[in-house]
């Protein structure tokens, strides 16, 4: 902590030995009866005499100056408070913190010999969830996310069941399905670190219990086994069809497979174009048990099931010869637009058409017509639009929805208040086709007129080469009606 004067620092604030007042950031300052609280990112609550920071001073040249808190609560090694808030109920001692860590903490800060132990609230994760995926034989829900926590809830209950914390965060997980697990309690989950471990959730008896539920201990996540297929962060794990091999990919550009028992035995990888960005196996209903591997970089890549029994480990577990199909898409979104616009000017020539004709256009037809606008260019996406998912729908045929170019336009909201309503625009929308009609007949005069001039220009010259005798003179004659006390005139054009 540092103690300004004005625009200068006047002494800093250390404990004794020269320690700082903290052990990482301190987030907030409170002050409260004549003490300044500090909250920091080491979990950690500590108050300070106010009077005595105050006024303080150094009596030497290090600009230090050393006091001890005069309490302190540690609320745990995981925490890390970012804001607190005293309750609002009169002579209370109970504050709320908030850990951004993912918790919201109730605390008792009178510092009395019955102060109550911190007591968490709420437990959520800190960030994006990454992996998330329910349990096929209960009402639980496992997720986990880049704050190296997998966490189990009950959502029935609405309730968290445990907490497993790790070195890394994860970034994947898939709750194995009876077919491997009958218990209904095994998770694999993918590390950012290429990790993969495989966690068992015990305390079987509150997983089958829905109603009346009763606890006969609290649940918890056990290690089972843990080996490390990837050099960076596994993005997607996938059961084969008949639960016997488990494939791993990862943003190194790698699949690997396992054989699935007691303990999963390596099999071997194989390298894809681009990050994986997620696996599906083939359906029973399919003849062949393929892998359709769908890359971030918007390749997909169906790979034939490896065989265990095939694989020879001699220096390496990369499996060559393997049976593999690579498809790369590219955009077509603006050849489909470059057709429409094509069938919309086809649909104006057949309007014309029409219309010289003498046919009169149905006001269908009318509303159709736009105006002329270039065809687009043909664009093709470089790199391709990455791949959001993929799933087979029939043997030999795949769906895949994707990013960027290829979606959808999202819906135009209404948000002017003078927008026109239906029936109003639909008036205009008449208006505007007579006036439209009125713009093509004034269109057409003024051809007519050109021509006209036109032909006169050519009858000028043609009258101006002829002999003198036979010329027409371009001075015209017009007699007016005579009236009383008039002369006959004559005017010159």
């Amino acid at each position: 902590m540092l103690l300004w004067d004005g625009g200068l620092i006047k002494v800093e604030i250390c404990r004794k030995g020269g320690r700082t007042c903290h052990a990482g950031t301190i987030q907030q300052f409170a002050l409260d009866e004549g003490e300044l609280m500090t909250i920091g990112t080491d979990g950690a609550i500590r108050a300070w005499d106010f009077e005595s920071i105050d006024t303080a001073d150094c009596n030497d040249d290090s600009g230090l100056f050393e006091i001890e808190p005069m309490n302190e609560m540690v609320i745990g090694r995981n925490v890390s408070l970012s804001s607190m808030v005293k309750s609002c109920l009169p002579d209370s001692f109970i504050w709320f913190a908030q850990d951004s860590n993912g918790g919201i903490w109730k605390l008792d800060l009178s510092f009395s010999n019955i102060t109550q132990d911190p007591e968490c609230l709420f437990s959520f994760h800190a960030g994006v969830i990454q992996g998330m995926d329910v349990s096929s034989t209960s009402h639980l829900m496992a997720t986990t996310t880049l704050d190296r926590s997998v966490r189990i809830f009950d959502f029935l209950a609405k309730k968290e069941l445990t907490t497993s914390r790790y070195k890394q965060g994860g970034t994947t997980l898939t709750w194995a399905p009876r077919l491997v697990n009958p218990s209904g309690g095994l998770l694999v989950v993918g590390f950012e670190d290429g990790v993969v471990r495989l966690l068992e959730l015990y305390n079987p008896q509150s997983l089958r219990v829905v109603a009346g539920r009763s606890r006969y201990g609290d649940a918890e996540l056990r290690l089972k086994q843990a080996f490390k297929p990837h050099n960076a962060a596994v993005t997607a794990i996938a059961y084969e069809r008949n639960g016997e091999i488990l494939a791993t990919g990862s943003m190194d550009c790698t699949v690997f497979f396992f054989t699935v028992g007691d303990r999963y035995d390596p099999i071997g990888f194989v390298t894809v174009p681009g990050p994986v960005q997620g696996l599906e196996w083939s359906p029973q209903s399919h003849d062949k048990n393929t892998l359709l591997v769908l890359c971030k970089s918007g390749h997909v890549v169906e790979v034939q099931s490896p065989d265990p029994e095939a694989q020879n480990h001699g220096t390496t577990y990369h499996i060559s010869g393997l049976p593999t199909r690579n498809f790369i898409f590219s955009s077509i979104k603006s050849c489909i637009k470059a057709l429409k616009e094509k069938k919309q000017k086809e649909r104006e020539a057949q309007l014309k058409k029409a219309k010289e004709e003498g046919l009169e256009p149905t006001e269908e037809e009318l509303q159709e017509v736009e105006e002329e606008e270039e065809l687009p260019p043909l664009y093709t996406p470089d790199p391709p639009s990455p791949l959001c998912c993929g799933f087979y729908s029939q043997p030999g045929a795949f769906w895949l929805s994707m990013v960027g170019v290829e979606m959808e336009g999202v819906a135009q909201d209404i948000e002017d208040p003078s927008a026109y309503s239906i029936e109003t625009a639909k008036q205009k929308l008449e208006m505007d086709r007579m006036r439209r009609e009125a713009e093509m007949r004034k269109v057409e005069r003024r051809k007519m007129l050109a021509e006209l001039q036109n032909q006169f220009k050519q009858l000028l010259e043609k009258n101006q080469g002829l002999p003198e005798h036979v010329r027409l003179h371009r001075t015209v004659h017009t007699h007016k009606p005579l009236h009383p006390k008039s002369t006959p005139s004559s005017q010159s054009v």
